[in-house]
């Protein structure tokens, strides 16, 4: 089961939240979900509580918001590096997904520092394709999680290296973040 923590605005467009959540049992944890626009064009922003790696989806179609999120989540995964078969359980373990509303400030400042990030990135280069721009966030060091990458704080919680070299993409400029 995976709780998905969505802001109000989210949360308006997606149904009412669980009063009292059961616990994630994914190995990511809770995700914490925001909306965000770069023009007219809407995105919803998603990290994990445990390791702050982010997923960037279409905003629109709310209907279809968790399958496209979990599609994401498994490019961005197998994009790290992560096993396939590692994958394939962390999404078995995300198919049950219950709503519930952000339950911490440091999540919700990193979700709008990403947001805000993603929005120039994307409003510079409207190309990008979103897997980069999850990668990219990825290997941006944050503050709570000791100016890490929330990509090698993945890795590790899987019991893989974090190991840098091992993030695949095709935008060069992922490997160099910005601190937040």
């Amino acid at each position: 089961m995976l709780v998905l923590r969505c802001t109000h605005r989210l949360l308006y467009r997606l149904g009412p939240p669980v009063a009292d959540p059961p616990e994630s049992t994914t190995v990511l944890g809770d995700w914490y979900a925001k909306p965000f626009s770069v023009g007219r064009k809407p995105f919803v922003l998603m990290i994990s509580g445990t390791t702050r790696i982010a997923v960037v989806v279409p905003g629109r179609g709310s209907a279809h918001l968790i399958a496209t999120f979990l599609s994401g989540l498994a490019d961005l995964l197998a994009r790290l590096a992560v096993p396939t078969q590692v994958i394939e359980r962390e999404m078995a373990a995300s198919q049950e997904v219950v709503l519930a509303e952000t339950d911490s400030r440091s999540l919700l400042g990193t979700l709008n520092d990403f947001a805000t990030i993603s929005g120039i990135r994307l409003a510079e280069k409207p190309d990008t394709a979103l897997v980069d721009l999850s990668v990219w966030l990825s290997r941006t060091p944050v503050a709570p999680l000791g100016y890490r990458y929330p990509a090698d704080a993945a890795r590790e919680l899987f019991g893989l290296a974090p190991d840098s070299i091992a993030v695949s993409t095709s935008d060069s400029s992922s490997r160099s973040g910005r601190v937040l």
